[in-house]
């Protein structure tokens, strides 16, 4: 594929600011993930997880990005809270067997008797509040409600191995005690006891609450927990006597390796075009999509404008065979050296330009930036060769390595563009806390 140096150069300049490929980084509480640990991580878990497929120049996944780092954090050690990034090719795949078509899209997974995770779209809002709050109730209960009736069958059974047992005020397990009991699944047996039955607290010679004890298994004597009731040290409490574990039971591993097998092998779901302008990609995505094609440039003014003649124009062009892809900039964003090439004023009105990368050319649109049905005639003449194009100027760049071509009076047949994904509004982060769930 050829590219012009000159326009790709120029229109990444136009950004405030080079983009990074991924968005979080080492030090992110988020779970970065990939193709290659995707399987592993989410899918054989035994923990439930929310998954945020995103791509790094995308305007809304950038602003959902404090509230999800702080989701992460109050969750940390509750569930996961993960990302992945399908704007990297090696990932694409793991992006399109989810279906995913616009970004952010966030998915959750919990996992499931069967070995199978469920997983269901989050739909709540997206702050850090309304993401711990719709993950809290995801987390899987393997805690058991032990009372007077049910307390020997609880003891009896599988009593070679392990048993916890808090004793609490409260009649339903936490989200940190589930949590423990997630982390120790296979090892060790929670359960719960409330402090109204007093025939279960008398066997046990319990009288404060919460009381927390381990019975290492057999006929050794349970051994009482005096720490703070924080996740970190129970976790260390109850590691002296069994290790956590390492995923899902083997029995559901198996039918989980069998249903990721089969599923792989179906197709993925093609995706519906969508008319959504995105923001203007960074240089490497502009010069994949538009260095063999025409692309059009819809630059905006800073205050808000109505994109939808020019998203109606979009789909008319695209809807069928993207050959024309769309991308919009701020026209506060461009440098100087760009509008004056590119013949862009500085206005309060919409502006679009169509250029070519390969051939070197521009073709400023000079109609109603509020009537879709002038921008489809003049996208229809561009492609017909029926209008005049304007030379690309040679810019001032410290590096060129392939000098553009001379303009033509048509341009050629244009190969077909993926389609650009479409971005989802989050929710502005709400000023409430989210809630806190690291003691009993």
């Amino acid at each position: 594929m050829v590219h012009n140096p000159v326009v790709v150069a120029a229109l990444s300049a136009a950004l405030l600011a080079p983009l990074a490929a991924g968005m979080y980084s080492s030090n992110s509480p988020v779970l970065q993930l990939t193709s290659k640990n995707f399987a592993e991580k989410i899918l054989k878990s035994n923990h439930a997880s929310v998954v945020e497929f995103y791509a790094p120049w995308c305007g809304h996944c950038k602003n959902l990005k404090p509230a999800y780092e702080k989701a992460a954090e109050n969750m940390k050690g509750l569930a996961q809270v993960a990302a992945i990034d399908c704007d990297e090719d090696a990932n694409k795949r793991t992006c399109q067997e989810y279906g995913i078509q616009g970004f952010p899209t966030i998915k959750v997974f919990k996992p499931g008797k069967s070995g199978k995770p469920s997983i269901q779209d989050y739909q709540g809002a997206r702050t850090a509040k309304g993401i711990v709050d719709f993950l809290i109730e995801q987390i899987p209960n393997h805690v058991t409600r032990i009372n007077s009736k049910t307390v020997d069958g609880f003891l009896k059974e599988k009593n070679e191995t392990a048993k916890a047992i808090l004793f609490t005020t409260k009649g339903v397990a936490t989200p940190l005690y589930k949590a423990l009991a997630v982390d120790f699944l296979g090892s060790v047996t929670f359960g719960q006891v409330r402090d109204k039955e007093s025939e279960v607290l008398k066997l046990f010679g319990v009288e404060k609450f919460p009381t927390f004890l381990v019975l290492p298994g057999g006929s050794a004597e349970g051994v009482i927990y005096d720490g703070d009731m924080k996740k970190d040290g129970m976790l260390k409490f109850v590691k002296k006597f069994a290790q956590p574990a390492s995923g899902k039971p083997k029995d559901d591993e198996r039918k989980e390796e069998s249903s990721s097998t089969s599923s792989s092998s179906a197709p993925p779901p093609r995706p519906t075009f969508d008319s959504t302008i995105p923001e203007a990609p960074s240089l490497e995505a502009f010069a994949a999509t538009c260095g063999n094609k025409i692309c059009v440039l819809v630059v905006t003014p800073e205050s808000a404008s109505s994109l939808a003649a020019q998203e109606k124009a979009n789909f008319y062009v695209n809807h069928v065979k993207q050959t024309f892809p769309f991308f919009q900039v701020q026209g506060s964003k461009l440098s100087p050296e760009f509008m004056k090439g590119f013949a862009i004023e500085k206005s309060d009105q919409i502006q679009v330009r169509a250029l070519s990368a390969k051939r070197g050319w521009y073709v400023a649109y000079s109609g109603d930036s509020a009537s879709d049905e002038e921008l489809k005639i003049w996208i229809d003449k561009i492609k017909m060769g029926e209008i005049q194009k304007v030379k690309i100027p040679a810019f001032e760049k410290e590096e060129s390595t392939t000098p553009p071509e001379s303009a033509k009076d048509a341009p050629a047949p244009e190969e077909p563009a993926k389609e650009v994904p479409k971005e989802e509004e989050p929710a502005k982060e709400a000023p409430k806390e989210a809630p806190k769930h690291e003691e009993l």
